[in-house]
C-alpha cells in the first residue's frame, strides 16, 4: 500500500469529530481547575503519552545520543520523561489561556524582557523577524508580545482535522494574532516586511529537500533559510527569542538583533546567517534541554542525504 493510500483511522470523519469533541470535554474539565494544577495534569498526561507514542521516545532517544553534551546516555529516559511533561504541561497551558485571558491573569505567568529591541528595530521602517523554536511555552510567548501592544504575523499550517482547525483559528483570533495562510506564504511574509511590521518564524524544524545545510549540535540539519533570505533582501534585522518556563513562570527574552550587513560579505550570506541563528538557538536548549521537543525527526533529511551518498559510493 503507498504512502497516500495509508489507512489513519484519525482521518475518518467520525473519528475527527469524535477527536474535537473530546478535546472540547478535556476544556471543559480543566476551566474548573486552578492555573498552579497544570503540573499535575502534565505529569500524569506525560507519562500517558510517553508510554503510547513508542515511535517517537525512539526519535528522541536517536536525537539526543547523537546531541554531544546535552545528556548522559544513563540519563536519556529521566531527561525523555522530563520533555513528555514539558509538552503536556504546554498542551494544558495552552486549554487554559482563554481563562487567563478573560480574567487579565497572563501577566502573573509570563515576563518580558528585552522588548526596546523591537522598538529599535520598527524605528529604522524595515520591519523585524523574529525567529524561534518550540522552546518552553512560546505560545505564551507570543500571547504576551500580543499584549504589549506589538502585533505579530505567523504563518499557519491548517490541519487535517477541520473541527479541531477552526477551533485552532478561534484561538489565535482569541489571542489576538495575525495569522498567514502557508498557501500564499511567502508574498505575504514580504507585505509584513514591507509594512514595518513583526514577522514570526519558527527556525527548529527539519526544512527538506528547500533548506540550507548547516550544523545544530555538531551535525548537518536541514534549516529554513527563509528567515535569512527575507532579512538579506529586505534589510530586516533578525531577533532571537529564548522562551523558557521556570516553575508557573514563562520568561521571554528578545536577544541583541542581528544585523544583515554584518553577513554580506560572507562567500553565502544565506547559510552563514542560518548557521548563526540556528547557533544561537542550539545555545537556548543547552541551557533548557528539558523544554525542547526531542521528539521532532530535526536531522532526517541530512540523514537520508548522507545515507544515499554514501550508498552511491559503495
Amino acid at each position: 500500500m503507498s504512502r497516500a493510500e495509508k489507512f489513519r483511522w484519525y482521518e475518518v470523519p467520525a473519528a475527527e469529530f469524535l477527536l474535537y469533541l473530546t478535546l472540547r470535554v478535556i476544556v471543559m474539565s480543566l476551566m474548573i481547575l486552578p492555573f498552579e494544577a497544570g503540573p499535575s495534569i502534565a505529569r500524569v498526561l506525560g507519562t500517558l503519552i510517553r508510554w503510547i507514542d513508542r515511535k517517537h521516545v525512539r526519535i528522541a532517544t536517536k536525537n539526543l545520543e547523537k546531541s554531544r553534551g546535552v545528556c548522559p546516555p544513563d540519563q536519556i529516559p529521566a531527561l525523555i520523561s522530563k520533555v513528555y511533561e514539558h509538552v503536556a504541561l504546554g498542551f494544558v497551558e495552552m486549554l487554559m489561556t482563554p481563562r487567563l485571558l478573560r480574567r487579565r491573569h497572563m501577566s502573573r505567568y509570563v515576563k518580558l524582557y528585552g522588548l526596546e529591541h523591537f522598538d529599535r528595530c520598527l524605528q529604522a521602517g524595515k520591519g523585524c523577524i523574529v525567529a524561534l523554536g518550540h522552546l518552553g511555552n512560546w505560545e505564551f510567548g507570543g500571547i504576551a508580545v500580543n499584549l504589549a501592544g506589538y502585533t505579530l504575523h505567523s504563518l499557519m499550517r491548517p490541519l487535517r482535522n477541520r473541527w479541531l482547525n477552526e477551533y485552532l483559528l478561534e484561538y489565535r483570533k482569541l489571542t489576538g494574532q495575525q495569522m498567514i495562510p502557508r498557501d500564499r506564504a511567502l508574498g505575504e511574509m514580504i507585505r509584513v516586511l514591507q509594512r514595518n511590521k513583526i514577522l514570526i518564524v519558527q527556525i527548529d524544524q527539519d526544512a527538506r529537500e528547500s533548506g540550507v545545510y548547516v550544523n545544530f549540535f555538531g551535525r548537518p540539519a536541514s534549516t529554513h533559510r527563509a528567515p535569512a533570505t527575507l532579512s538579506l533582501k529586505y534589510n530586516s534585522p533578525i531577533i532571537m527569542v529564548n522562551v523558557y518556563r521556570k516553575g508557573l513562570i514563562t520568561h521571554v527574552y528578545l536577544t541583541e538583533p542581528m544585523l544583515p550587513e554584518s553577513f554580506r560579505d560572507h562567500p553565502d550570506p544565506v547559510k552563514a546567517l542560518t548557521q548563526a541563528y540556528t547557533d544561537r538557538f542550539e545555545e537556548f536548549v543547552r541551557e533548557h534541554p528539558e523544554q525542547w521537543f526531542w521528539m521532532h525527526d530535526r536531522w532526517k533529511t541530512a540523514e537520508r542525504v548522507a545515507r544515499t551518498t554514501t550508498e552511491a559510493l559503495v
